[in-house]
């Protein structure tokens, strides 16, 4: 069974922060990151198929996705080169551009292994707006240092702080549970044939 640490982070200081407080649980071990508003659909196997490009090249791994143009501004924005089939390496990482600055439309997504390294990357990360440390930054600082790729993700993901996102998470995977989708299949087909009628 794991041990599990609870770690309160006192002030909204940033993802970076909020890494950082884990290194005394860490260690000199890599390590996942796993952001709770970024669903990923339990069918795609995201984070196993990091661990074996961290296990296999050894070095820090970011998960990465595609979005428009016009999104690329709620994301850290990858420029990257090509690596291996869904591997690249970054080059650098921009946290939430313009469009116009963006390097491209692969932006970073709720996923990383880390190794340890990071860690001194955040000791070294300048604050930005409103006082945050963001992980983007240090990732940003190792990726000039060592190899740091990204993996890029093509499957069903959601993010569900976004409203929107939020309930098409909870039809589609409710829809799909062996205990509540056929039930719930049932109404909710229901349910859109009343709203056509309305």
């Amino acid at each position: 069974m794991a041990e599990v640490h609870y770690i309160r982070q006192k002030e909204a200081l940033g993802l970076g922060h909020a890494v950082s407080m884990a290194q005394a649980h860490v260690g000199d071990e890599p390590f996942a990151v796993m952001l709770g508003d970024d669903l990923i659909h339990p069918s795609e196997p995201l984070l196993g198929q990091m661990l074996r490009a961290h296990d296999t090249f050894g070095r820090s791994v970011i998960a990465a996705m595609e979005v428009s143009r016009q999104d690329i501004s709620m994301y850290g924005s990858i420029q990257a080169e090509p690596f291996e089939e869904h591997l690249v390496r970054i080059l650098s990482i921009i946290e939430k551009p313009s469009r116009e600055e963006a390097p491209s439309n692969l932006a970073v997504i709720g996923r990383y292994v880390f190794t340890p390294e990071i860690f001194d990357a955040l000791r070294r990360t300048v604050p930005g707006s409103g006082g945050e440390i963001q992980v983007t930054d240090a990732i940003n600082l190792l990726a000039q240092e060592q190899a740091v790729y990204a993996y890029r993700f093509e499957g069903r993901r959601f993010d569900v702080g976004n409203p929107l996102d939020y309930l098409k998470a909870t039809v589609e995977l409710g829809a799909e549970r062996d205990d509540l989708g056929p039930e719930f299949r049932t109404w909710l087909a229901e349910y859109v044939q009343r709203a056509k009628l309305v």
